[in-house]
C-alpha cells in the first residue's frame, strides 16, 4: 500500500519542477511537429504554432467541471489567458501547463492530451481566436491526477484538429 506524499515534499517537488521547467522550456519554439524530452522525464509533442511550458504539479483548490472537453466546446486562447481543464476534484493533485501562440492561424483548433506512463489522463481542446488571434495569446491547462502520485513519466501531445 502506498502512503500519500506529505505536503512539504510536494512543495519541494513543485519548486524543483518549476525551476527545471523554466530553464529547459524558456527557449523552446517549435519549427515543426517534434518530440522533446526534458531532464525531468516529461515528453512533449507540439506543433509549429504553439509553445508549451509545464507549470508543475499542484493541489486542486476547488472542484470544477471540465472546460474544453469537446472540440465544439474548445477554449479560445486570449491575451489575458484562458483556462481549460478536465474535471477537477478539490484535494486531488493536478498537472498544469501553459500553451502560448507563436504563429497565428485564425480559428485553428488543437487537442491537448496528457499521458502518465502511457495512460491518458484526459484530452482538452483549445483554439486560436477565429477573428483576431495574436502572438502570445495563451491558455493554462490542468488535468486531475487523483489522490496520490507515483513515479510517472508525463507525456503531452498537442495536435492540430
Amino acid at each position: 500500500m502506498r502512503k500519500p506524499i506529505p505536503a512539504y515534499l510536494v512543495l519541494v517537488m513543485l519548486v524543483v519542477i518549476a525551476v527545471t521547467s523554466v530553464g529547459v522550456f524558456s527557449a523552446i519554439s517549435s519549427a515543426s511537429t517534434r518530440t522533446v524530452t526534458t531532464i525531468g522525464g516529461e515528453i512533449l509533442v507540439i506543433t509549429e504554432e504553439l509553445t508549451i511550458t509545464p507549470q508543475g504539479i499542484g493541489i486542486v483548490t476547488t472542484t470544477i467541471g471540465a472546460a474544453g472537453d469537446t472540440l465544439l466546446n474548445n477554449v479560445t486562447m486570449t491575451s489575458g489567458g484562458a483556462s481549460a481543464n478536465t474535471a477537477l476534484t478539490q484535494g486531488n493533485f493536478e498537472y498544469r501547463l501553459e500553451c502560448n501562440v507563436t504563429t497565428t492561424s485564425a480559428g485553428q483548433e488543437y487537442s491537448v492530451e496528457l499521458f502518465a506512463d502511457g495512460t491518458s489522463k484526459g484530452k482538452v481542446y483549445i483554439g486560436q481566436d477565429p477573428s483576431t488571434p495574436a502572438v502570445d495569446d495563451f491558455v493554462t491547462i490542468k488535468w486531475d491526477l487523483g489522490t496520490s502520485l507515483d513515479d510517472s513519466v508525463y507525456e503531452i501531445q498537442v495536435l492540430p484538429e
